[in-house]
């Protein structure tokens, strides 16, 4: 069975989540007369607290810390390599 519905939504685009790109809240009907300003202002306070910038900071924080090891990783095996063929070079072996 269809149902007409017809309600009032905020969409918001890219919140501040590293996990979420769009959030849908819907408008209770009872406050669907007030200003646009003031219901993205409460949507808006009402995503913050559902993902702390806290927590976001911290996961993003974490990111670039894995990314820093995986680079140091490479670097220090590019600098094992490195000394490895200088050795063998002196020795003759290449």
């Amino acid at each position: 069975m269809l149902k007409g519905v017809n309600k009032k939504i905020v969409e918001i685009n890219n919140p501040d989540s590293l996990y979420f790109e769009k959030a849908v809240l819907y408008v209770r009907p009872d406050i669907a007369g007030t200003s646009t300003k003031l219901i993205s202002q409460q949507a808006d306070s009402y995503l913050k607290t559902l993902f702390p910038i806290e927590s976001i900071k911290y996961a993003r924080t974490m990111q670039a810390l894995k990314k820093a090891l995986i680079i140091a990783t490479f670097i220090l095996l590019g600098g094992m390599l490195y000394w490895a063929l200088a050795v063998m070079a002196n020795k003759g072996l290449l």
